[in-house]
């Protein structure tokens, strides 16, 4: 079974695919269950301040799609969160501010802004591409070592309060593995968490679905047995 829970449609800025051009891509790549899971940037820098995202029309064009809504909430963990959250399927909590060049003293420090805004905020259901820093790196250092503690306690209060993490397989064609790492998904695994969603990260029609395959065959190898699935409400499926 395919799955992509991390799409993004002209509804959001940085993407101009349109809701129908991503649901006949999906039926052709044999994915039978996805989420569209739009931008929307709850940030005190100004990069999405001329950006109006409307709420009521994006509801009518999943509707009109009998599809879940879904939303990729960027937050910073400062800015006021001016969106009623629990009008959507599938919250995914994403931080994108980065201090660049991204080195292990930035990587760290943007680990510890995750660990804080993560536990600011109630109504989330998957956390997203958790080593992040890990994409603008030079050498796609995954810094795994020197984060070990940061990273714990943050996979550890996701599974405390049962949160979803994402494995994002956008970065398997960069540098051979997802966000997060496998060594980090070994680590959430022998911490026993099991809730996890697949997500393409998709900005682009032809890369719909890219690395879900492998992304699933990896998690298979590390000792998932299941992974989250939508189907009128989350349910874990057993991986065959």
């Amino acid at each position: 079974m395919l799955t992509d829970y991390h799409i993004h449609s002209n509804f959001s800025l940085d993407c101009k695919s349109s809701i129908s051009e991503i649901v006949l891509a999906c039926r052709e790549k044999g994915i039978t269950s996805f989420i569209i899971t739009d931008h929307y940037e709850v940030s005190t820098k100004d990069v999405w301040k001329d950006w109006v995202f409307n709420v009521d029309e994006y509801k009518k064009q999943m509707e009109k799609y009998s599809l879940p809504v879904g939303i990729e909430l960027g937050w910073d963990g400062i800015a006021p969160i001016n969106i009623d959250l629990e009008i959507f399927d599938y919250v995914l909590l994403s931080h994108h501010d980065l201090d660049e060049p991204v080195t292990k003293e930035s990587y760290v420090k943007y680990l510890e802004r995750l660990n804080k805004l993560i536990r600011k905020i109630d109504h989330f259901h998957c956390l997203a591409h958790l080593d992040f820093p890990r994409r603008y790196n030079k050498d796609y250092e995954p810094f795994s070592k020197d984060t070990y503690d940061l990273i714990k306690e943050i996979l550890k209060y996701l599974i405390e309060e049962g949160k979803f993490l994402e494995v994002n397989t956008r970065s398997i064609s960069m540098f051979g593995e997802p966000n997060p790492s496998v060594e980090i998904l070994k680590l959430y695994r022998e911490l026993g968490g099991e809730m996890i969603t697949l997500g393409s990260d998709a900005h682009y029609i032809e890369n719909i679905g890219l690395g879900i395959q492998q992304g699933l065959e990896m998690i298979k190898s590390v000792g998932f047995r299941y992974m989250m699935v939508f189907n009128n409400g989350w349910e874990a499926v057993e991986l065959k």
